[in-house]
């Protein structure tokens, strides 16, 4: 779901996805080809401070990656992120768009968008998704940007831009049961669930690696360096006391799970992890005991056709999911 910062052209077929993250920036310039999709390249660069942007100058994209239009996705810590319904008769855009405005209670200083997920039918609501993002975020984003090269053409939250490269694959789309998929950067975790191939809930939590780096530090009296091996290598020594620093973030997953498969009257029977925190074995041990599901890390490019991506993507190829979800968002519009 994008924030547009400009109507898109029809038909563009070659778009820079750019995923401007807490402790680094992934690119990925995708191509469209028919419905065929092509990676032309992918790298990653130091993070920008969007706080104060003029003190990291202009964006350098190397040339293998210089298309015309770019799609960035940003971590948004002051972003809001809502699922909710809204009366199917409001059909008229602008009158759907200001119920949702008010219904986010924020002011001009948030930029409103949202998708209808699923139209309601006779008295049932519209259920829609929606997202606020302060226009002073992106202002600074748009002044990375040389004038129109690249143009920038959308701007969306990262957790739910990574949604673009994954709601319309098989994963999804021919999945029996609740699917889960989480998105957990440095900064932000969303968690999402899908049955029969629509979305059913969204939700962000104000908390990612750094913040369960920290809370382990804390727990174990242990420096930042040992902190991250405990995260990313070994968790035993959380494992082994029965230490849990992150009770209550876990609490709140463990209480959206139970919510969805509830309301739906059925079961989490895969999930999917994207993001860097994707590869801790902490976490993952955390979601598998929380959802009773071993989490499977999502790799963004081969479910969406592209089968061939550089040697340095090999490995961490779910890190660059909010990227490519923001250059699929324009190469899978309709015209």
């Amino acid at each position: 779901m994008a924030t547009k910062t400009k109507d898109p052209q029809p038909k563009i077929t070659d778009v820079l996805g750019i995923d401007f993250g807490s402790t680094s920036t992934k690119l990925v310039r995708i191509r469209k080809s028919g419905s065929a999709l092509s990676l032309v390249d992918a790298d990653v660069m130091p993070a920008f401070d969007l706080d104060h942007p003029e003190s990291d100058g202009k964006l350098n994209v190397p040339k293998k990656l210089n298309a015309a239009y770019a799609a960035a996705a940003v971590t948004g810590q002051d972003c809001h992120v809502r699922f909710m319904f809204i009366s199917s008769s409001l059909n008229d855009g602008r009158a759907i768009q200001q119920r949702v405005s008010k219904s986010l209670s924020l002011g001009r200083e948030h930029r409103v968008g949202y998708s209808i997920v699923e139209r309601g039918k006779d008295a049932l609501d519209h259920k829609v998704l929606a997202a606020g993002v302060p226009q002073a975020e992106i202002q600074h984003v748009r002044k990375l940007f040389d004038a129109h090269h690249p143009n920038l053409i959308s701007m969306e939250i990262a957790g739910l831009s990574a949604l673009n490269s994954f709601s319309h694959t098989p994963a999804v789309q021919e999945a029996e049961g609740i699917v889960c998929y989480v998105e957990a950067g440095a900064s932000s975790v969303f968690v999402s669930f899908f049955l029969n191939g629509e979305l059913r809930l969204v939700r962000k939590f104000d908390h990612g690696s750094l913040y369960i780096q920290r809370r382990i530090q804390d727990v174990l009296n242990i420096n930042e360096d040992d902190a991250l091996t405990v995260l990313f290598e070994d968790a035993n020594p959380l494992l082994d006391q029965s230490l849990d620093p992150i009770s209550t973030m876990t609490q709140e997953i463990s209480i959206s799970c139970k919510f969805v498969e509830r309301n739906e009257n059925s079961r989490i029977e895969q999930v999917y992890t994207s993001g860097g925190l994707s590869y801790s074995p902490y976490w993952n041990f955390t979601l598998s005991e929380i959802m009773g599901v071993e989490p499977e890390v999502w790799n963004p490019f081969v479910p969406n056709g592209i089968k061939s991506y550089p040697k340095g993507v090999y490995g961490v190829e779910s890190m660059f999911s909010p990227a490519v979800g923001a250059a699929l968002a324009i190469l899978n519009q309709e015209s």
